[in-house]
């Protein structure tokens, strides 16, 4: 990798760039909590890749904490000719995108931000940041990573909602006991 994102990085090791993991758990638990407080205010979540090999792991995640998916690049059009229709009419309140090294992945995060919609990215050494909102610097490679990021990325999801509801379902409680 070309290692654009220094940043993030710890250093080279086999001509590899080496992700810092104490930045990547700080970036991680940041995004981790703006998403949390995007679900529990009940707004949408977008879960994006179009990473071959990848698209079963993200349609799991989004399945598993009912929020929407796009994995399948036909639905996007193509890189001259993309079709952002479907998500100006359910624009999501956050986008999760896995693979924004993608040219069409790139295309859609300037879309979102044109929307003024932020965006969630795991952010390889090789990956420009400039179109994402909360970069988590880890890699985009791996399907164990991407694997372990969209379950805790649907954890997040799930709980924030349980939350919630819990304290939703109190509130009525209190509210019944209260009127006896």
């Amino acid at each position: 990798s070309s290692g654009i994102n220094a940043e993030y990085g710890y250093g080279i090791r086999n001509n590899m760039h080496v992700i810092d993991i104490a930045s990547t758990e700080q970036h991680l638990w940041r995004a981790l909590d703006v998403l949390s407080h995007v679900a529990y205010s009940g707004g949408s979540v977008l879960f994006v890749n179009n990473r071959a090999g990848y698209g079963h792991i993200v349609q799991e995640a989004a399945a598993s904490c009912t929020e929407g998916q796009w994995t399948d690049a036909g639905e996007l059009g193509t890189f001259e000719q993309p079709d952002f229709s479907w998500f100006d009419k359910n624009k999501p309140d956050l986008v999760i995108c896995s693979s924004v090294n993608n040219p069409l992945s790139q295309k859609l995060l300037l879309h979102a931000n044109k929307h003024l919609v932020p965006s969630i990215g795991i952010l390889d050494s090789d990956v420009d940041p400039t179109n994402l909102t909360y970069v988590i610097p880890g890699n985009d490679d791996s399907s164990q990573s991407i694997l372990l990021y969209h379950r805790l990325f649907a954890k997040a999801v799930q709980r924030a909602k349980l939350v919630k509801d819990t304290l939703q379902n109190l509130d009525s409680t209190s509210r019944v006991k209260q009127a006896r």
